[in-house]
């Protein structure tokens, strides 16, 4: 049974407990010394390891995507909290562990967001997107895939629920959005926010923890996704090719630019739209929890968040005050979505 946490971790506490392992990888320093390189992770999060000794056998135990139970001492290394394994074993048919201990999720109600994801669909009023969102996501074998992949490996939402939190998010924005600008077409910038990112069921393989496939290595979530819009129009009768040649525009240019993967550049109004909402839902999402998970509580700026390139700033503790609530507790207000349709839970 799973006794310590990572979120409960602090330097100079001696660890030994079971841990996913996400990462593990063999290195040399600097001197020519071999070490691991490891990354362990709960369902509260990940955090860095590293091993110097005994490292040919350990690292026949430390395999990706395994629970192992490891001994250990909590150290920091530039600031950031690591695990220094100093024994490990694989599980034993006596271990009584719960595999949920160790996958990250979203905290909110799955089928509550699908359900408001399928609000926003079933508002789309143009016969041929309406057919091709209702091809994806009335699909139950698509659906139960979507519910449950995370939306990276470790930049944002990377966790059980979090493609469907962010699509979600996403999608209410563009609502949002498309009633502020009305010309914008917004029956085609929901469906890009729709399938967005639905290349990424085939991009990543979610086990106990998440990595990405050979065929999201070589290929991309981008194209991934373009490829599946095309399939999907060719079931669908009389489907225009210039529509969907646009909703593919949409989902290949969502990146915004070519150094960040995207084959193209938006030139759509709704591409450029899509692309700028996208990104401030996974920049804030980094942000935001780079705030509330900062082990420094006195400190006004976290540690330089990776996908930022940036610290952010926070603010004393003292001086904060309400003004950054959990992530959970944000998500609480209401939203009315769709016309004459019940208020709902809001992501933004």
């Amino acid at each position: 049974m799973k006794k310590q946490s990572i979120d409960q971790l602090r330097e100079g506490a001696v660890v030994g407990d079971f841990f996913a392992v996400a990462e593990c990888d063999r290195k040399m320093t600097g001197a020519n010394k071999a070490f691991l390189s490891l990354v362990f992770a709960d369902a509260t999060g990940r955090i860095p390891g590293v091993a110097w000794d005994n490292i040919d056998r350990l690292a026949t135990i430390l395999t990706p995507d395994s629970i192992v139970r490891i001994e250990a001492s909590v150290t920091s290394y530039k600031g950031e909290l690591q695990l220094r394994v100093l024994d490990a074993r694989p599980l034993k048919p006596s271990d009584k562990v719960d595999t949920a201990d160790f996958m990250a999720k979203t905290p909110h109600d799955i089928s509550h967001l699908y359900r408001q994801l399928v609000d926003i669909k079933n508002s789309v009023a143009e016969p041929m997107v309406r057919a091709m969102l209702d091809h994806f996501f009335d699909d139950v074998s698509f659906a139960d895939r979507f519910r449950k992949q995370p939306a990276a490996k470790r930049m944002h939402h990377a966790y059980t629920g979090g493609l469907l939190e962010h699509t979600l998010s996403v999608a209410q924005s563009c609502v949002k959005l498309a009633g502020q600008y009305p010309f914008l077409n917004r029956d085609q910038l929901v469906a890009g926010a729709l399938l967005h990112d639905i290349g990424k069921l085939e991009e990543m393989a979610s086990g106990i923890t998440t990595d990405y496939t050979v065929r999201g290595q070589l290929v991309g979530h981008l194209t991934i996704g373009s490829e599946m819009i095309g399939r999907a129009a060719a079931t669908i009768k009389n489907f225009p090719d210039p529509l969907k040649w646009e909703l593919q525009h949409l989902v290949l240019s969502h990146h915004g630019q070519l150094e960040f993967g995207s084959p193209v550049l938006p030139v759509t109004i709704e591409a450029l739209a899509l692309h700028a909402l996208d990104m401030l839902d996974a920049q804030l999402f980094q942000a935001r929890s780079a705030i509330e998970t900062d082990a420094q509580e006195d400190a006004q700026f976290t540690k330089r968040v990776y996908g930022l390139d940036r610290t952010i700033y926070k603010r004393l503790a003292s001086e904060r005050g309400p003004a950054i609530a959990p992530i959970a507790a944000a998500l609480d207000h209401e939203l009315n979505l769709v016309q004459n349709k019940p208020a709902q839970e809001s992501l933004l």
